[in-house]
């Protein structure tokens, strides 16, 4: 029987190979489509799966009075928390410094690096694949390498006990290897240091006081600790300690099952977001298919009949048709699969990859994925097969030989409701694409206060093998600068427009007291003019004023503003924690947007960085060329780099290029909509397609009738698609109060952004029916140019 089964399922399957093939073809696609983005859902999910007991893992974050919450305390105060509260067993920091360069032979390679105490293996459980996690760590001089650094410099010999020379300098004990983190995860390093090496460090242990706050601290507790009490443990701490409590106001404790939420907002949207697309695009599947069963069950009202009346029972057909829905589904899976794996997720790595780590398929790790999927198809085979049967198999046999059978209104209308939801979600995506269009292209092309054409960025930390050496050749190299035609400025500075550090603190004024937290960084001489940024007041840097810069700085207008000063004549800021050093204001920069676009303007603050040369505040070489000249400049520059020994090639980046990397991710995100927008169109067009043919095929006679009593070509096409076009129409009316209040309300996370213009929805509703008179309309005028006489013949 079950060969019988398979049989008459390919003979159908072939006699309605249109519709199968429209089918075939939205299935594979759709089902790609879920694979991809529930693979990307999945690993998120999966990828802090190596930390046991998460529930009792917490972060420490600061809040202060003015709302501010960062997840950065004062360095010590993990150590008296230890000390103080019992209830925790277990804390670390995970404190980034330098990423020092790891050498074995004649090998060497520098990887992600952070510092951590000797109790972080209570803290994380990061499973070992070579080493004691008890012991690991325990030593100033341990280290704790990734399987892939390990297989870098030793191959594939367990390497506990060997020794690593770091920076030329240090010499390190192997103590532990462990397993591939998922990129994903919430903490991700390659190489592991004890913070007791880096106390050695003098730059670390001057900030490593109870003023400057710039540790990350992780802790777990015990089983039923009392959460609120432990802050208070915590603040106690705090202010009988920082040098600084003034707009403190809570030490917050927030639990590790929310970090990647918390610490990377747009992650937690773009896993929310997609979902909410997987669900959307099962459910069009859905609905595509059981439309296009609908019909052509209801065609094959006889068959069904003749089948009950020899003995069949009502579970002999749905096994029939569900047999047949399965061929097709499981048929689009596995070729969906391919799809997926050589298409889709190259594609996602492309877009999401850079900013968070590319994930791979592995069948041996990911089987429970492939165990959903599974399910998936099951689910899909089982509701398409299944309820559209039930109800033709419930007509009477005598009704249904005679072929008086028809669509209930019932079924009329859930039908129309299928095709109106199809379209209102496909308008919703066209509607989030031309938004996001909008507000990217917005973004991108609002002056910046800056001149970024012609200017190019090159890496000055090099990581010289004599940095001595290598100083005098530059300062040679910027003397040559200076004397080139082709530039028009340079400057040698720790930040630029697009990479200023997450670096703050408080300064007041000593004459009016007046207080404020500036975003702060070194730049020098000819930063302004480099970059085109207008002075308002006072004067740059000027490096033959050398002895006496380092008490100047420079402020923007906003500080200037939020200040209170009118103008900076003999005005000065004070430098809160430690010495309080007072600084001379020289200068005053018109705003400019050193960030992206997504955030407004702060005040910011430069010190003086030095001559221009290399230096610890210099860490970019910023070079304003004549339009068109920047590929002779640089490639001289290169020839010269590259005679001075370094562990980094020379490289260097155009600043536009820059810019525009700032909004990679919202562009991928765009590129995922305007998928998703196309697919939705493209499935919802599939079987508008299919069903129009099945309803011409219904009233060929009907057709051949109007004909032979004049209708046109026109009207016929008119009246067979004018049922589709007010679908359409009342799905655009659905669809555009959804969509304006989804990214209204997304809108608001930009601090410059478009506003919402009712043309956009107009355009995105002439889209959609657009697309459905082109689909519609093909299969109407095909059926309308049908031979009359041969419509009217009997069967």
């Amino acid at each position: 029987m079950i060969k019988n089964y398979f049989k008459i399922a390919f003979r159908h399957l072939w006699k309605n190979r249109l519709s199968t093939a429209l089918n075939f073809v939205g299935l594979t696609v759709g089902l790609a489509s879920i694979m991809t983005l529930g693979f990307g859902v999945y690993a998120y999910h999966s990828a802090d799966a190596f930390i046991e007991n998460k529930e009792a893992l917490y972060t420490l974050k600061t809040v202060e009075t003015n709302g501010n919450v960062s997840d950065q305390t004062t360095y010590p105060l993990l150590g008296e928390i230890v000390h103080s509260a019992p209830e925790v067993i277990g804390a670390t920091h995970i404190q980034g410094w330098n990423w020092p360069w790891l050498k074995v032979k004649d090998i060497e390679t520098q990887k992600n690096t952070k510092y951590v105490d000797t109790s972080f293996f209570k803290v994380f459980t990061l499973p070992l694949k070579y080493g004691n996690s008890k012991t690991a760590l325990k030593n100033k001089y341990d280290i704790v390498i990734s399987e892939e650094v390990s297989r870098q410099l030793f191959g594939d010999i367990n390497p506990v006990g060997q020794t690593i020379q770091a920076d030329d300098s240090l010499n390190l004990t192997v103590q532990g290897v462990f397993k591939p983190i998922n990129p994903y995860s919430s903490v991700a390093f390659d190489v592991l240091l004890p913070t007791a090496l880096l106390e050695l460090n003098p730059g670390f242990k001057q900030g490593a006081d109870w003023y400057n706050t710039f540790a990350t601290n992780y802790l777990r507790v015990k089983k039923d600790t009392d959460i609120e009490a432990l802050e208070h443990t915590v603040l106690d701490i705090a202010m009988r300690n920082y040098q600084n409590t003034e707009g403190l106001k809570k030490l917050r404790l927030d639990s590790f099952l929310n970090y990647r939420e918390g610490y990377n907002p747009t992650v937690g949207k773009i896993i929310k977001g997609s979902l909410a697309t997987i669900f959307f695009i099962l459910l069009i599947v859905v609905i595509n298919l059981l439309n296009l069963n609908t019909s052509i069950i209801y065609n094959r009202h006889k068959e069904l009949a003749v089948r009950k009346i020899i003995g069949s029972g009502k579970r002999s057909l749905i096994m029939q048709f569900c047999i047949e829905n399965g061929i097709l589904v499981f048929t689009a899976l596995l070729l969906a699969g391919i799809l997926f794996v050589q298409v889709l997720l190259p594609a996602m790595n492309a877009i999401y990859g850079s900013r968070f780590g590319n994930i791979h398929f592995n069948l041996g790790s990911d089987y429970p994925l492939l165990f959903g999927y599974f399910l998936i198809g099951l689910l899909i085979t089982l509701t398409v097969g299944v309820l559209p049967t039930l109800k033709i198999i419930s007509f009477p046999v005598v009704t249904a030989i005679k072929g008086k059978i028809h669509n209930s209104k019932n079924s009329f209308f859930v039908r129309n409701a299928f095709i109106t939801v199809q379209f209102a979600l496909a308008i919703i995506f066209i509607c989030t694409a031309l938004i996001l269009n909008n507000q990217i292209h917005y973004m991108q092309n609002v002056p910046l206060g800056y001149d970024a054409q012609g200017v190019s960025i090159v890496k000055l930390n090099l990581d010289f093998k004599d940095r001595e050496a290598a100083n005098s050749r530059i300062q040679i190299l910027l003397e040559q600068l200076k004397n080139n035609p082709y530039v028009q400025g340079f400057a040698t500075t720790e930040v630029i427009p697009t990479a200023y550090h997450y670096n703050y603190n408080d300064f007041y004024d000593p004459v009016t007291k007046a207080e404020l937290n500036i975003r702060k960084g070194f730049t020098g001489t000819g930063y302004s003019k480099t970059f085109g940024i207008p002075l308002i007041q006072g004067r740059e840097f000027d490096e033959r004023r050398d002895a006496s810069e380092n008490n100047s700085v420079m402020i923007n207008k906003k500080a200037m503003e939020a200040l209170g000063w009118k103008d900076i004549k003999n005005k000065q800021l004070t430098e809160k924690g430690g010495a309080e050093e007072t600084y001379n204001v020289i200068g005053v920069m018109e705003d400019f947007h050193y960030q992206d676009m997504q955030k407004s303007v702060e005040p910011i603050l430069h010190y003086y960085g030095g001559k221009r040369g290399l230096g610890y505040n210099n860490r970019y070489l910023s070079i304003k060329t004549t339009p068109g000249k920047e590929t002779v400049v640089l490639n001289t520059l290169k020839k010269s780099f590259d005679q001075i020994p370094s562990r980094h090639a020379f490289d260097y980046e155009l600043l536009e290029s820059r810019i525009h990397g700032q909004y990679k991710l919202l562009e991928g995100i765009l590129g995922t909509v305007n998928y998703v927008a196309f697919l939705t169109i493209l499935i919802s067009s599939l079987g508008m397609f299919g069903l129009i043919s099945l309803m011409a095929r219904k009233r060929i006679k009907e057709i051949g009738i109007r004909k032979t009593l004049g209708a046109g070509v026109g009207k016929i096409a008119y009246l067979l698609s004018k049922d589709f076009i007010k679908l359409v129409l009342l799905a655009c009316l659905i669809a555009f109060p959804i969509a304006w209040y989804v990214m209204d309300k997304w809108l608001q996370d930009f601090a410059y952004r478009i506003a919402i213009k009712w043309w956009m929805f107009l355009l995105a509703g002439v889209i959609a029916l657009c697309i459905t008179a082109v689909t519609v309309g093909f299969q109407s005028v095909k059926a309308a140019l049908a031979n009359p006489v041969k419509s009217l013949r009997t069967e």
